[in-house]
């Protein structure tokens, strides 16, 4: 049995890419993925709003690949950017990584991540049933 996305008519339909609710089958693995930023394998920062946010995203698939899942069983994604105007970076490497997938979603902006050189973070839930 598949996920079921809820967005109930009674309410205001989603603002973006995402979904209000995402129900998850019984007896379904769920992943918990702790927050990605964008860094590489060496622990270096991306440059720009644009190569962190790849890949935090790549770090992010690859937790998934390891547990033999891919980004058609991610259910949650909760983002932290430090500046309102990545957004669109954000969203055009959110698409290029899970395009038409719609996971119930939020994203924050806050003041600031634990390294002041990191400008997002990205975390998920997957689960497979």
């Amino acid at each position: 049995m598949a996920n079921i996305v809820r967005n109930p008519a009674s309410i205001a339909a989603p603002a973006g890419r995402y979904v209000h609710g995402v129900e998850v089958p019984a007896n379904a693995r769920l992943l918990y993925i702790s927050g990605q930023v964008g860094i590489d394998k060496n622990r270096k920062a991306g440059p720009t709003i644009d190569k962190q946010c790849e890949l935090a995203w790549k770090n992010l698939v690859a937790i998934l690949k390891e547990a033999r899942m891919g980004v058609d069983d991610i259910v949650r994604v909760n983002v932290y950017l430090t500046d309102p105007r990545y957004v669109p970076a954000y969203r055009t490497a959110r698409d290029k990584f899970i395009g038409e997938k719609v996971p119930a979603s939020t994203l924050l902006i806050v003041t600031a991540l634990v390294d002041p050189a990191l400008m997002v973070e990205i975390e998920a839930v997957a689960a497979r049933a």
